[in-house]
């Protein structure tokens, strides 16, 4: 999943006020039906909002006809998921994450979409990201047949290299450890820190599992056994995480949503529990001139080897939509390589479109002639997505691992220990709600 972005998480449906495109000044509530208006729902500081003017001025000049974006924030998936609930209609584009997408489309709360062969979406897309979408089936369907990607990214643990051993960030385990006792937040979500519970709850098998493969087991395999057991909601598992998840917020500095970059670049604490995109605006801003030069700090990002989440959000069209094919264009809009450079330098996260543009854009500003290492991201720009097994034509020669690069494009290795997190059923998703409910009173 992907981060809020300089709001608080709440789990009430949230209100804000409607403005249209052209003041550029907040986010709305989705109230308009008028034919010729793109009603857009996403999270908070989640786009470029300049690409929403470029689109009615660009719509315009290709068709003559005068349109409207509105475009509306939410605060979490959750708040989308009800917003639709009290009026499916009210929206014509939403872009909720990866376990939301599942949700919304097994209750039929989504339009199925079909973006054109020649479009941009289609030509563009990271063969990974189009492979994995269409990996997460149900009903006879795929998250393929509800979503187009927009951005995605890992979990990680950033810490300050200057008071850090970079070794201890390979395992989630040593956040039990007492070495970085309050020193470190965790995040106040319960997807994203039940999902290290169970690494620390299952750490023994995820270790035997990453042997093996390393030892000569397959792909599929190992990756089978890692989703099982980062989608583990039996009772008594949860029972176990609860207890592990209480000793971990005892140790932790404290739980955060989204202030636990500015804590780490301040120095009050040494590591932080982040997704990805956030790990690189808090490396970014770390090491920035406008701070004193003893306030600089690098950090850097590690996905232990235990394994960890890959997330992504999607766009979706909800079901009664006004304005489909206007919803699908701006998809294809959006997925412009010069739109794309434009919006990933904005929000700092990574998109789900590749293409040799973007690939130019990665080396320009990341590569180095005659680093000292080689990354290949085959995987992600070339033509053989999950089964890539390696080649020369999408590599990247770079000075550093372990930074913004790394954050942005992880190598295929670390990707091969990293699983998308499911839907869970109500049943589950309840026990884990109240099992994350006692720990925070607790």
């Amino acid at each position: 999943m992907k981060k809020i972005t300089g709001k608080v998480l709440a789990l009430s449906l949230s209100g804000a006020m409607l403005v249209s495109v052209a003041a550029l000044t907040g986010c709305g509530d989705g109230n308009s039906n008028a034919e010729n208006t793109l009603r857009i729902y996403n999270c908070y500081e989640y786009i470029d909002e300049t690409l929403l003017d470029k689109f009615e001025t660009e719509y315009e000049a290709k068709t003559g006809e005068d349109i409207e974006v509105e475009y509306s924030c939410f605060d979490t998936p959750e708040d989308c998921y009800n917003s639709l609930k009290i009026d499916g209609s009210a929206y014509d584009l939403i872009c909720p994450s990866d376990y939301m997408i599942e949700k919304m489309a097994r209750e039929g709360m989504l339009e199925e979409i079909e973006l054109p062969s020649g479009g941009n979406y289609m030509q563009n897309v990271s063969p990974f990201i189009k492979e994995t979408f269409e990996s997460i089936t149900f009903d006879g369907k795929s998250l393929a047949n509800y979503a187009a990607g927009y951005m995605w990214g890992t979990l990680g643990l950033v810490y300050d290299s200057a008071t850090v051993d970079a070794d201890d960030m390979n395992s989630w385990s040593i956040l039990w450890g007492g070495k970085y006792d309050e020193k470190f937040t965790i995040k106040d979500s319960v997807r994203d820190t039940y999902f290290i519970g169970l690494a620390r709850y299952h750490a023994d098998e995820l270790e035997q599992y990453r042997s093996e493969y390393l030892a000569g087991g397959t792909l599929e395999e190992y990756q089978s056994k890692l989703k099982a057991a980062f989608n583990d909601t039996s009772e008594n598992t949860v029972n176990s995480v609860k207890d592990i998840l209480m000793d971990l917020k005892s140790r932790s500095w404290g739980m955060e949503v989204d202030d636990g970059k500015d804590y780490i670049i301040r120095g009050e604490t040494q590591v932080y529990f982040a997704w990805s995109g956030d790990a690189v605006y808090a490396m970014d801003e770390a090491e920035s001139e406008d701070l004193n030069e003893e306030d600089r700090k690098t950090l850097c990002y590690s996905v232990p080897e235990e394994g960890s989440n890959i997330w992504f959000d999607g766009w979706c069209v909800p079901k009664g939509a006004v304005n489909k094919d206007l919803a699908l264009e701006f998809i294809d809009f959006l997925s412009r390589p010069d739109n794309v450079i434009a919006n990933m330098e904005y929000i700092g996260y990574c998109s789900c479109i590749a293409g040799d543009e973007i690939f130019e854009w990665v080396v320009e500003n990341y590569g180095v002639e005659g680093g000292e290492y080689s990354v290949d991201l085959g995987y992600f720009f070339g033509d053989h997505g999950i089964d890539w097994i390696g080649g020369d034509e999408y590599t990247v020669t770079t000075d550093t691992v372990g930074r913004q690069f790394s954050a942005l494009y992880p190598e295929k290795s670390v990707l091969d220990r990293c699983v998308v997190m499911n839907y869970f059923p109500d049943a589950d998703n309840e026990r884990i709600n109240n099992m994350w409910s006692e720990i925070k009173i607790g």
